[in-house]
């Protein structure tokens, strides 16, 4: 007993004397010119074995309130500087100990033009927002999209879309270079989280900007992703084969459906040398790449078999569950990047797609003019579209006085779509047209473009010279012919079409901006651009009048030769001081322009001319390095389309034929934005906040004309060709003034317990005064009075997301997200108002359970609640529920088998509203359904070097090109 009663003492001794030796320790950690570094990560180990971690503040201090033992390790690391490995010896009492200040060495190594940071989980920069890869953690071979649903402020849509503070990612680069040319999912979707350093987020100005530091314009939201340094040298590949079955038949005596899908990609590194190659070949709506809708004979997007035609790639880029219609998805593209000797470098790709799309569709279309009327119509599409796309980058830098960049590009798309549509039309609940139709249609349009641009510093000078040229030709050719079955009311259309449409658009333009310093922070910057259009579009249209030997003529009433330019010339003078807490830039310009337009079948012409004031301003103010604030003024001018300027009416939509007006002018945009960015090194908390204005001085708006059911015969008798309007709503062109929007987004995020859980409050509330004109014509062609609808459009979306991320356990996250989008319209006739107050509830939870360490539970279920659709589209509240389990196995994790299902409750399905003017537009489409895919994975890589420790990983990675940190006794 006497020996418990001593070993006892002898604890509480010791005890009581380490709790005695405990003490605060605190210090600040600097740079070399002595400025202080927040944000810097320390971590404090003892001779006990204990250790923790802290961030340093604003001011670059930190403190350990409550250190034990007398012998302790700091190892310190912050962004972009060497990091720092200190041993000191504290005193023997327990007096708080305050160290002298540490001072960090910069780090200088750099990866191609980008510098590879990433320390801190974001970063502020002037254009740029920064989130470390690292600090959202993924499972291995996990896509870089999986990394982009956790960062705050981005969304990724269900369709694959990635936008970021309200705002669409238009563009994606790696190191700094365009990938795929830009496309974005080809990069989310398929490069593997793994080799990825950081994600950037940037307000991109153009090469000019980027150089000369002078912003004009609106910018594009571009994402660049950083390849770790020990990946840069290896290669990864990724082979993914599946095959599966509708679960169940969706009509009785339906065969089920065979789902099939087969994935390649391949990444090659070899520091400057980058090989990427996709492939993919499916039938469950997944798309590799993303392109641009090629032309068709679509017209103004319903009715008469024209409904989204022409959108001959819908779906494209959509997630295997949430894209329009049916798709067999066929693509292969190769991206490839190096360095030629020290001065060249070239970067491009080329990537095709076959597919083939059949779609489903339910409209119903309101025209609340002085004369309402309702349509509905049905639609199936079949729709094989073809896109070729090429281009290439030469960037030549043989000083550092000169630099060069020179891009040639080429696309390619076709399309061949058939269709078929039933067509109701009423007025005072009584039909007034009814009809189906039978189309088909191709077209081919092939472009070329080149582009280069080239920047000269003067030596022993902070001058710069910078010339950019432009060059673009497209040629469009398309064969449409819709056939027309009337069941009731006056036809409209001819009944029988072939149309031949020849359209090529060439552009050219030069700019060049001179840059003088007037002192040592202050610049003043002179440009001019110039920029030439010209469109030609000759249409033939043929309509049967013989039906035995299916005989046609040309119909000139539908045929069009059709020729317009449109020549801008743009000067400005800007002033610019960079300072190093803030940047400002003030600027006036002017732009005279004008639209030439010239009929050649009548011979008639038109003549536009124009002249803007732009002022432009920006400033930039750094609070510090996470408190940002940033605002920009600019103006713009855009030219109408071909549609809305060719004076011939376009009869390829038999309800909604359009008629376009050569005397509209260019619409001129005042566009005002205001961002502030918040991060706070000690909590991880992020807050963000954006605000934008655009007000549109003459605006380009629709003018709806109802023309009555019949004409008075008399009527006809005078003007025959009054006929082919009866029943219809002719959509035309006017320039207006009141149009505006403003839309504000804000984000909060805030993790707790080493990120293992976040909160994140957002949303988006936006508000359009939009404007659109309706008239109305009598029996007798007597044209009622223009009336003018304002349609004020409030769209609110909040939402709140709970992340969990407990490494190898879960990743899991419940969310909630609310619409609200209501339209007022001003124009009523009769008590006849087709405002709209659509509300969409979205309520969920998505996530993965790792089990038996190589096991893995997947789930995703969405409840969806909609209000405010019309009755006659039979809008569901879907329950969407996507789930699969995976096992990873064979050396290194390389094979994958999965077992997944998709929409088990087999209730997806797509609905829209869209309003334009006076006509409102419900849509109700179908998607992909219920199946199941038995897919197997196998995945080979190797890379040289080694990946950085579990520390590095959160405080050093890339701070100074992954050497060491020094380390240093005191």
């Amino acid at each position: 007993m006497k020996y418990l009663y001593l070993i006892l003492a002898l604890v509480c001794l010791n005890a009581f004397k380490a709790a005695a030796q405990e003490r605060s320790v605190s210090g600040t950690i600097i740079d070399s010119t002595k400025l202080s570094l927040p944000g810097s990560n320390i971590k404090l180990r003892n001779e006990l074995g204990d250790s923790s971690v802290t961030i340093a503040d604003v001011n670059g201090k930190f403190t350990f309130p409550s250190v034990k033992g007398s012998k302790i390790t700091l190892t310190i690391s912050s962004i972009g500087y060497e990091g720092l490995i200190r041993h000191y010896n504290l005193p023997a009492d327990n007096k708080p100990v305050v160290f002298n200040p540490i001072i960090l060495k910069s780090a200088t190594r750099q990866l191609g033009a980008v510098t590879i940071v990433g320390v801190n989980p974001v970063v502020f920069k002037e254009d740029t927002v920064q989130y470390s890869v690292s600090a959202y953690k993924v499972r291995e071979n996990a896509p870089i999209e999986d990394v982009l649903k956790k960062i705050p402020g981005v969304d990724v849509a269900t369709d694959g879309t990635v936008s970021s503070q309200g705002k669409q990612i238009t563009k994606v680069r790696v190191n700094g270079k365009d990938f795929f040319g830009g496309d974005v999912q080809s990069a989310t979707k398929n490069l593997p989280a793994d080799v990825i350093e950081s994600v950037q987020i940037i307000d991109d100005y153009g090469d000019q900007a980027n150089l000369t530091g002078v912003k004009t314009g609106e910018p594009d939201k571009i994402l660049n992703f950083t390849i770790r340094k020990d990946k840069n040298y290896g290669y990864f590949g990724q082979a993914t084969a599946g095959d599966g079955s509708d679960l169940l038949p969706k009509n009785p005596g339906v065969k089920n459906e065979n789902r099939y899908i087969g994935l390649v990609n391949f990444f090659k590194f070899k520091g400057d040398q980058q090989i990427s190659v996709l492939g993919n070949l499916n039938n469950t709506n997944v798309n590799t790449f993303s392109y641009g809708t090629p032309t068709s004979g679509g017209g103004s997007g319903f009715g008469g078999g024209r409904g989204g035609r022409g959108n001959a790639l819908r779906g494209s880029g959509s997630s295997t569950t949430n894209a329009s219609g049916i798709t067999n998805a066929r693509s292969i593209g190769v991206n490839f990047r190096d360095q030629w000797g020290k001065a060249l470098s070239v970067y491009g790709s080329y990537s095709f797609s076959n597919n083939s799309t059949y779609t489903n569709s339910t409209n119903k279309q309101t025209n609340s003019s002085s004369n309402p009327s309702v349509s509905n119509q049905t639609s199936q599409e079949t729709s094989t579209p073809t896109n070729h796309r090429f281009n290439f980058n030469f960037e030549y830098k043989p000083d550092t006085l000169n630099y060069l960049k020179v891009t040639p590009s080429f696309s390619y798309s076709g399309s061949d779509v058939t269709s078929f549509d039933n067509v109701v039309s009423t007025r005072n609940d009584t039909t007034n047209l009814a009809y189906t139709s039978n189309s088909i249609s191709n077209s081919t349009s092939p472009n070329f473009g080149l582009n280069g641009f080239y920047n000269h510093r003067f030596k022993g000078s902070r001058r710069n010279l910078n010339i950019g040229f432009n060059a673009n030709t497209s040629k469009t050719s398309a064969f449409d012919n819709p056939i027309y079955d009337y069941t009731s009311g006056e036809p409209t259309a001819p009944i029988n079409q072939v149309i031949y449409t020849n359209s090529r658009t060439n552009t050219y333009g030069v700019n060049f901006s001179y840059q003088e310093p007037l002192g040592k922070v202050s610049f003043l910057e002179l440009n001019y651009a110039f920029n030439h259009s010209y469109t030609s579009s000759d249409k033939e249209t043929d309509t049967l009048y013989n039906t035995a030997p299916d005989m046609y003529h040309k119909y000139d009433l539908l045929s069009n030769n059709y020729n317009y330019t449109f020549t801008t010339n743009r000067f400005g003078l800007n002033y610019r001081i960079v300072e190093k807490k803030y940047n400002l830039t003030l600027g006036i310009g002017g732009q005279p322009a004008k639209l030439d337009g010239v009929n050649l079948l009548n011979n008639v012409s038109t003549s536009v001319s124009t002249f803007n004031i732009i002022p432009a301003a920006s400033f930039n103010y750094n609070f510090s390095r996470s408190q940002s604030l940033r605002f920009n003024y600019n103006g713009s001018s855009s030219q109408p389309s071909f549609n809305q300027l060719q004076p011939v009416i376009d009869f390829s939509n038999a309800l909604y034929p359009v008629q376009g007006n050569p005397n509209l002018r260019p619409e001129f945009s005042n566009n005002v934005s205001l961002r502030y960015n918040m991060f706070s090194f000690q909590t991880g908390n992020i807050f963000l906040i954006g605000a934008n204005y655009t007000q549109t001085d003459h605006h380009i708006a629709q003018n709806v004309i109802t023309y009555p059911s019949r004409f008075d015969p008399a009527v006809l008798a005078a003007n025959p060709s009054l006929i082919n309007l009866q029943n219809t709503n002719l959509i035309q062109y006017l320039n207006t003034d009141g149009y505006y929007q403003a839309r504000a987004n804000v984000l909060y995020s805030k993790p707790w317990s080493e990120r293992k859980y976040t909160l994140i409050l957002g949303g988006q509330v936006s508000y359009t005064n939009n404007i659109g004109f309706a008239q109305s014509v009598t029996a007798l062609n007597v044209m009622t009075p223009i009336e003018k609808n304002i349609a004020k459009t409030l769209t609110i979306s909040p939402q709140v997301r709970f992340r969990v991320n407990v490494n190898d356990i879960i990743d899991a996250e419940l969310f909630s997200r609310m619409s609200i989008n209501k339209v007022n319209n001003s124009l009523t006739t009769n008590g006849f108002n087709e405002n709209t107050n659509i509300r969409t509830f979205d309520l969920g939870v998505n996530g993965k359970n790792y089990v038996w360490k190589d096991w893995t539970l997947s789930y995703d279920y969405t409840k969806t609640l909609n209000y405010g659709y019309s009755s006659d589209l039979k809008v569901k509240n879907p329950n969407i529920f996507n789930a699969y389990v995976e096992r990873r196995f064979l050396k290194d994790h390389r094979g994958t088998l999965r077992l997944a299902a998709y929409d088990l409750f087999n209730e997806n399905t797509g609905f829209s509203v869209v309003q334009n003017g006076s006509i409102k537009t419900e849509s109700n489409v179908n998607k992909l359904g219920r199946y199941f895919l038995l897919s197997f994975t196998f995945r080979l890589q190797k890379f040289s070097g080694k990946a950085p420790s579990a520390d590095q990983g959160r405080g050093m990675r890339g701070g100074d090109g992954g050497g060491r940190p020094r380390d240093e006794a005191f």
